[in-house]
This record gives C-alpha cells, sequence and structure tokens, in this order.
C-alpha cells in the first residue's frame, strides 16, 4: 500500500477541491468527486493484481479486503453519477459487511497482541477500529435503515474523536521500551484503515458543518433539484421500485420528453 501513499494524497486533495467546486455551484466539481471515486477503485485494483502476481502465499482476508473497497468505491462513483443497476444496494451491502467482518478481525488480533505490552495503545487501537466499524455499519444501513444508519454514523464520528483526543493528550508511549505514538500506530497498520478514516472525517465534517450552515451543499445544475431529491429517497431507502422503477427514473424520461419538445425550432 506504501507506494500507493503518493497517489492517495493526490485523490484527497482532489476529493476536497471537487466538494468546493460543488459547493460554489460548478457542475464538474461532482464529475472531479466521481472520478476520484473511480480512481480509488482503480489503485484497490492494481493493489489486487499487485498480490495475485505475487509468488509468496496469498491472504485471503487482504484480497477481500480489497475487492470489497473496489466495489464500495466503483459503486460510490456510480452514485455521485445517479448510474443505478439493479441489486446495486445489495452488492453494497455485502461488500460493507465483509469490511465490517474484517475490520472487526483486526480489532480483535491487535488488541489482542498490545493489550499487555500498552493497554493505553490498545485502547485507543479499539476505539479507533470500533469508530471505522460503526462508520462502515451506518453505510450499509442507508439504503434500508435511514435514521439508524444516522445514529451508526454519529457514533463512528465520536469514537474517531475520542481516539484523536487521546492521540494529543499524551503523544509519547513506550511499547516494549521504544517510543511510539497512536498516530504512528494507526499509520503503521498494514491495511486501509487509515484511509477509510480519513474519508468518513472529511464526510463527517462536512455533513455537520453543512446541516449547520457553515458550507453550502453540494450542488449540480445538470438536473433540476427535484431529481436529486428522488434520487436521494431511492438511495436512502425512502422509495421502493414499482414495475422495476424508481420516481426518479420516470422524472427523467418525462424530463427528457419535455425537453426534446421544447428544442429550439420544435414547434
Amino acid at each position: 500500500m506504501r507506494k500507493y501513499n503518493a497517489l492517495y494524497f493526490l485523490l484527497f486533495i482532489l476529493l476536497v477541491m471537487g466538494a468546493f467546486a460543488s459547493m460554489a455551484q460548478n457542475s464538474y466539481g461532482l464529475k472531479i468527486m466521481g472520478g476520484v471515486a473511480w480512481a480509488f477503485g482503480l489503485i484497490f485494483l492494481a493493489e489486487m493484481i499487485t498480490i495475485w502476481r505475487r509468488k509468496v502465499k496469498m491472504d485471503p482476508f487482504v484480497f477481500g479486503e480489497l475487492t470489497a473497497l473496489f466495489i464500495f468505491a466503483i459503486i460510490f462513483g456510480c452514485r455521485i453519477f445517479y448510474i443505478h443497476f439493479p441489486y446495486i444496494e445489495w452488492l453494497f451491502a455485502a461488500a460493507g459487511a465483509f469490511l465490517v467482518f474484517f475490520y472487526a478481525r483486526k480489532l480483535f488480533i491487535r488488541c489482542r497482541r498490545l493489550y499487555k505490552r500498552n493497554l493505553r495503545l490498545a485502547l485507543l487501537g479499539l476505539i479507533f477500529h470500533l469508530s471505522i466499524v460503526f462508520f462502515l455499519v451506518s453505510l450499509v444501513l442507508i439504503p434500508f435503515a435511514g435514521k439508524k444508519s444516522e445514529w451508526s454514523g454519529m457514533a463512528g464520528f465520536a469514537l474517531l474523536l475520542i481516539f484523536m483526543l487521546g492521540a494529543l493528550i499524551k503523544r509519547n508511549d513506550l511499547v516494549e521500551g521504544e517510543k511510539t505514538t497512536a498516530v504512528q500506530m494507526v499509520t503503521g497498520y498494514r491495511d486501509h484503515s487509515i484511509i477509510l478514516a480519513s474519508i468518513f472525517l472529511l464526510f463527517s465534517l462536512y455533513a455537520i458543518s453543512s446541516r449547520a450552515g457553515l458550507l453550502p451543499p453540494i450542488y449540480s445544475d445538470e438536473y433540476p433539484q427535484s431529481y436529486f431529491d428522488l434520487v436521494n429517497k431511492a438511495s436512502t431507502g425512502k422509495e421502493k421500485s414499482v414495475d422495476g422503477k424508481y420516481q426518479y427514473q420516470r422524472y427523467m424520461e418525462k424530463y427528457n420528453q419535455f425537453l426534446k419538445r421544447n428544442k429550439k425550432g420544435t414547434p
């Protein structure tokens, strides 16, 4: 993963730029964010291929994490571009469920190894992993139980803040006679937990700031706002499809018909 750190850093910068461009009512902002999501997916795919080509024995859990992250990133990009296909919610939920299992497993393994050597770091590691688990549960629940997903996301954000506060209170800890910090501990994990935590932190800060009126909402002038409201209802599980179609799909069909009828030169 470390050799892709520069690319990850660049994608984070582009993600923030895309968000601010969208908030400034530039339609290309969402396109940047969607492209970043798919770029994350391509990097995860590249990591999968690298692991597959190694001659050493492959860890199925590591390969599973990358596969789930690849699915997550691609579906996030599809959602930003309002691309929908059958069973997309179930595929997203399956990938999320595996990631919940993966990081819950990492939680037990790492805390068990560390708690006898440094209890404080073990507790901070526990809190860090729990925050990721709660965030992932929140994402999985969005299409099926919107309100519960919000509570889970809030719990994940609160735990992440507790971890950050604990890391700041005491910056140096001893582990078997060597100095280390909580930040060094989590950045040294050989998985993508720090990537997920960073993304979740950005989204949480934006969501809180937007609700408080400190930041404007994400904007796109490509379609009417009512279309995005209908898409949001479908993606959060507040609406069920009828005859295989959601309201936003019917809306878009009528909207396109309206545009064709009112083109310049059309009677």
